[in-house]
């Protein structure tokens, strides 16, 4: 995996840098000021955002296609997290969502079984 890293501001103006790791893992830095950061067991929040939360797609919260994988979990470290992720697994030939789709009394209905 390419070694990549971006920068994200959230609504506050504090700058955040994502740095995609080679094991696939992302490293959240924070800026050099004192952050209120929100944390559970599944997910992290600083004041001003980026709210993340485990089972979320990262490149959905911080923009930015490269970062296309699933949040599994945070490690705290020095200067920010470790965002622990898994990949995002999906079939580009999967043309499911596109399915043709009738509604009867009010129900949706993407079979015909008729």
């Amino acid at each position: 995996m390419n070694k990549q890293a971006i920068e994200y501001q959230n609504r506050w103006g504090d700058i955040f840098t994502f740095e995609l790791l080679e094991n696939g893992n992302v490293m959240m830095g924070f800026p050099s000021i004192q952050l209120h950061i929100r944390t559970g067991d599944d997910f992290i929040d600083p004041s001003g955002g980026p709210h993340i939360k485990v089972g979320q797609m990262l490149s959905h919260v911080i923009g930015d296609i490269d970062f296309n994988v699933i949040v599994a979990g945070f490690k705290k470290v020095e200067h920010g997290y470790i965002i622990k992720t898994k990949p995002h697994e999906y079939d580009p030939n999967d043309m499911s969502h596109l399915a043709d789709t009738k509604i009867i009394g009010g129900i949706i209905n993407t079979s015909y079984d008729e």
